[in-house]
């Protein structure tokens, strides 16, 4: 509020004052009286202006008005700044939620509103300036006394412009100072050395109660005692003549000479302002670097969300395939029956329209004469006894309604599977079925337990493993297996991978001891290293197992499926306790093994398969002692698809 806004309020609350004052007799004209009430008036819209112009936060006009995206206008500093919350501002007059992509420096400026309040304060002021000018030497000389008192009584900032000055909210018993709510916030923060200072309300006892403050003009000379300032107190950072040494202020205080302070403090500024120079560039490096992290988060966070629309419209997609399916299966069925019930109806219809005919044909002719009734009476009574069993023959054909039970659908099973809709989790540790593995001569065959959960998705695999001799140099390889789940089997509810892993780790060197550890990874993460395993390949000649052969002119291939044949598994005999298992991936793809159990066959057909895709196959043959042999490797591709 201004000035005249606080005259007014102080006259309202000393109407006794007022009204004890003898004031001269004057004739009220017209024109006065006119004037009264344009004044009374304009101070109304002066006070629902100002309300208007004022900030909801700080009561105060506008610096630097703001629009948020509710309509409502704030000042940016430090009103605004202190409601943000990262990219929210909770809207402090309609308590609305509001989201800003680019944070407040992206709110738009109100130049509109910041230029009538400009023009408002210009306003103020010539209005004051009039005011003055105007006044009466009889009303100054009457009103000069009470102005004074009125001017004793409100406390006004001591910091703002002396033009503007606003009333106190807080003073500072420290500072000896007053300060207004904006003044308050800039020059008194909450912050060391301004924590430990004692705030109370205003008073205006402050400056009385202190001693004098010594200071200097623009000549050098203190205002005090008139005498050149040729000393500095270091402890009170101030200019002071010889006599001021001796006051009680200064009483046990480091005094120099004042060059030498001049020195001392242009060289610690110098470097002050050398390092605050280092410190800006440093702020500027952060704030260039937070902006980028601030971007790659944006960036990252779209790129998910966009990725979470294209999964949930792939799904919604495949629901409406499925519901188009469905439905012109309906159809189909709907207009096959249609066409054989309506055919039936339409028979019926004439049937009955014949005899309906007939019928009053026949009434017609019971009314006619003798000779007319005898010439058609015959002849008639052939044709109603032919529509009599007609009639009789007509039977209406039930539905089949009892097909429409196979065209059910039941989607409890796929509606649990979207309730469990949960964001991916990084793979749990992988587990080596260490009973399973087997090593030959340079090759060991590690197998990994499946997954017990549907949720634990696996896209690769990392095998680190070294020799005994790498182990003591520190060295350690690593191969890369990548993991490609059956969607199939996830349609059906089942885990992604139901059956065990099968990694093939060959070019070993023979009788070496390896050590072996598996860990998992997907998009969401990578699993912990499972236990290591220790294993050592065999000596030259030490296996007893044959090694077994694919005859590949024997292999046929077919669309969807490659038949594979091999004599091996019926060359063994059943005390040697072998195991074949045939094994088989796409071709190119450092992808895991899939393993099928020959049990003694020569041949045998692998279903499923993508067609004109080649496949690498070869047969593993084991026994229980963890020995191996593995066959040669043959290629073989699919036919491709026929249209």
């Amino acid at each position: 509020m201004d000035d005249s806004v606080d005259l007014a309020l102080y006259m309202n609350n000393n109407a006794a004052l007022w009204s004890s004052i003898d004031w001269p007799a004057q004739p009220a004209t017209s024109h006065q009286s006119k004037s009264c009430k344009s004044s009374n008036s304009n101070r109304n819209i002066k006070m629902d202006v100002d309300d208007d112009l004022q900030c909801p936060v700080c009561l105060e006009l506008y610096s630097y008005p703001i629009i948020l995206p509710c309509s409502h206008v704030l000042c940016r500093e430090p009103c605004a700044e202190h409601l943000f919350d990262f990219n929210f501002i909770r809207c402090p007059v309609c308590r609305d939620n509001c989201y800003v992509s680019g944070g407040i420096s992206s709110l738009p400026r109100v130049l509109a509103l910041e230029n009538i309040i400009c023009r408002y304060k210009e306003d103020q002021r010539k209005g004051e300036k009039e005011k003055q000018k105007s006044s009466s030497p009889v009303e100054e000389n009457i009103v000069q006394p009470v102005i004074e008192e009125i001017a004793e009584s409100p406390i006004l900032c001591q910091h703002c412009d002396s033009s503007l000055k606003k009333l106190a909210k807080k003073s500072c018993l420290d500072c000896c100072s007053s300060y207004c709510s904006r003044c308050f916030r800039h020059s008194h923060p909450s912050r060391e050395p301004y924590s430990c200072h004692e705030i109370v309300e205003p008073r205006t006892d402050l400056i009385k109660k202190t001693e004098p403050i010594q200071t200097f003009t623009h000549s050098g000379k203190c205002s005090l005692h008139k005498e050149k300032l040729t000393l500095y107190c270091s402890d009170c950072s101030q200019s002071c003549c010889t006599k001021c040494k001796s006051m009680e202020c200064h009483r046990g205080h480091s005094i120099i000479l004042i060059e030498d302070a001049y020195s001392d403090l242009k060289i610690s500024l110098n470097n002050s302002l050398s390092k605050l120079d280092n410190n800006q560039a440093h702020v500027t490096t952060s704030l260039k670097c937070q902006r980028d992290n601030l971007k790659d988060m944006q960036q990252a966070i779209n790129r998910r969300r966009d990725e979470i629309n294209m999964h949930c419209d792939a799904l919604m997609a495949e629901i409406e395939n499925k519901r188009n399916f469905f439905l012109a299966d309906l159809e189909y069925e709907e207009r096959i029956r249609q066409n054989d019930m309506e055919d039936m109806v339409k028979a019926i219809e004439r049937i009955q329209g014949s005899s309906q005919a007939l019928q009053n044909f026949a009434k017609e002719l019971l009314k006619e004469n003798v000779p007319e009734f005898l010439e058609e009476a015959c002849s008639l009574n052939d044709k109603l006894l032919k529509a009599s069993i007609d009639c009789q023959s007509v039977q209406s054909q039930q539905s089949d309604l009892e097909s429409l039970a196979s065209k059910v659908v039941d989607f409890r099973k796929e509606k649990g599977v979207l309730r469990d809709l949960h964001y991916l989790s990084a793979p749990m540790t992988p587990i080596v079925d260490v009973s399973r593995c087997t090593r030959s001569e340079d090759c060991v065959v590690l197998v990994l337990s499946a997954p017990q959960s549907i949720h634990d998705v696996i896209d690769q695999y990392e095998i680190h493993y070294c020799s005994e001799e790498q182990k003591s140099l520190e060295i350690e390889e690593t191969v890369i297996v990548k993991n490609v789940p059956d969607d199939r089997l996830v349609a059906k509810g089942l885990p992604l991978n139901n059956a065990n892993v099968v990694i093939l780790l060959d070019n070993l060197c023979k009788g070496t001891t390896y050590y072996f550890c598996v860990s998992a990874s997907n998009l969401a993460g990578k699993s912990p290293n499972s236990e290591v395993v220790q294993c050592t390949t065999l000596m030259h000649s030490e296996s007893v197992i044959p090694v077994p052969v694919i005859v590949e002119s024997l292999c046929r291939q077919f669309t969807s499926s490659i038949q594979v044949y091999s004599s091996s598994p019926q060359d063994i005999t059943v005390d040697q306790q072998i195991s074949h298992f045939l094994l088989y991936r796409p071709l190119g793809q450092s992808r895991a093994w899939k393993t099928i159990p020959l049990y003694g066959r020569q041949d045998h057909r692998v279903f499923g398969l993508e067609s004109s895709i080649e496949y690498q196959f070869v047969i593993l043959g084991c026994n229980p002692r963890g020995e191996c042999q593995i066959s040669n490797k043959i290629v073989l591709q699919t036919e491709p698809t026929s249209y």
